[in-house]
């Protein structure tokens, strides 16, 4: 597996968040999709520079990929998109960007269908060392546990904990992901596993005026950041559907378009997503919402919990 790695510099004023939508496809006349998602992209180096890490897969001999993204940014209620950018991976203009994560017999086991990755801290229990190599990887929950399971590896140096990318789900089961085990062996050698869950966020439209609503979480140290579009009970999927959103070629037309269909539901709404960690783990909360105000234009707004601070739910 590569890691590519893209840069965003911050303009004068700075950003509130930064996102990379990022979209792998072939590099031949079909450009076959094989996988997406959207980073937050968090300060890295020198003041004004931040980063974001694209998942590409190990690509067969003469066949690279080819990575499209671009960048979104909040700055106060103003949300803009960059341009779209190309590069093949690999390339020349690529290789001072690209980190090989090493692993056998295949790799890890994929997400479920229609599920992504996220970040997530490697979870150590009491006395474990966070140095080293640590080789890690997933299972079912009815699957015999074995360091086999452990595909990929991931060095810690001298610590802290890695933050590494797991699946969201291996299986869904009536619309909701199935728990499953991440497995690690770390420096000592030791098979150790802890069972990666879920929780359904929820955000209630009393008005009827939010267009689009995501999650930001993440563990309490803010380690590991993520982003989760949310979906309206009963919006229908298509081109207009949550999960589209950063993937239009028209961030304008996909808004109007998808504010025209949630018309059609009746308010109040309830926009929904799941956020995941380990089992007994915290995961700290907020919301960015799109909002259409009374004369026709839509905004950014974050909201959090009242009084101040985000809110938590444990896994």
């Amino acid at each position: 597996m590569l890691l590519l790695r893209r840069e965003y510099v911050d303009g004068p004023e700075g950003a509130d968040i930064v996102l990379l939508h990022a979209e792998v496809r072939t590099r031949d006349a079909a450009g076959i999709p094989v996988a997406r998602c959207t980073r937050v992209v968090v300060p890295a180096g020198a003041p004004g520079r931040r980063a974001a890490f694209v998942r590409v897969p190990e690509p067969a001999e003469g066949k690279p990929f080819a990575v499209r993204y671009r960048f979104s940014a909040v700055r106060g209620d103003a949300e803009g998109y960059s341009p779209h950018y190309e590069v093949e991976v690999p390339s020349d203009e690529a290789i001072g960007d690209l980190y090989r994560v090493p692993e056998e017999g295949g790799g890890n086991l994929p997400p479920a269908p229609g599920r992504g990755h996220f970040l997530v801290p490697l979870p150590l229990e009491e006395g474990e060392r966070a140095a080293g190599v640590f080789r890690y990887g997933f299972g079912a929950m009815r699957k015999k546990p074995s360091s086999a399971l452990c595909r990929a590896a991931v060095d810690a140096g001298d610590g802290p904990a890695p933050v590494v990318e797991i699946p969201e789900a291996l299986s869904v089961l009536k619309g909701r992901p199935m728990p499953y085990f991440l497995y690690r062996v770390s420096a000592d050698g030791v098979l150790r596993a802890c069972k990666v869950a879920c929780a359904r966020i929820a955000f209630r439209d009393e008005p009827g005026e939010v267009v689009s609503a995501r999650v930001v979480w993440g563990d309490p140290a803010w380690r590991a950041t993520n982003l989760a579009t949310m979906e309206a009970k009963g919006f229908p999927e298509g081109p207009s559907s949550a999960r589209e959103e950063f993937f239009a070629e028209s961030p304008d037309a996909f808004q109007a378009a998808r504010a025209a269909a949630l018309a059609r539901l009746p308010a109040p709404r309830v926009f929904e997503a799941f956020v995941y960690g380990p089992s007994g783990s915290r995961v700290e909360y907020c919301f960015l919402l799109r909002i259409r105000r009374p004369d026709g234009a839509i905004v950014a707004k974050w909201r959090n919990r009242e009084g101040g601070g985000n809110w938590s739910v444990t896994l």
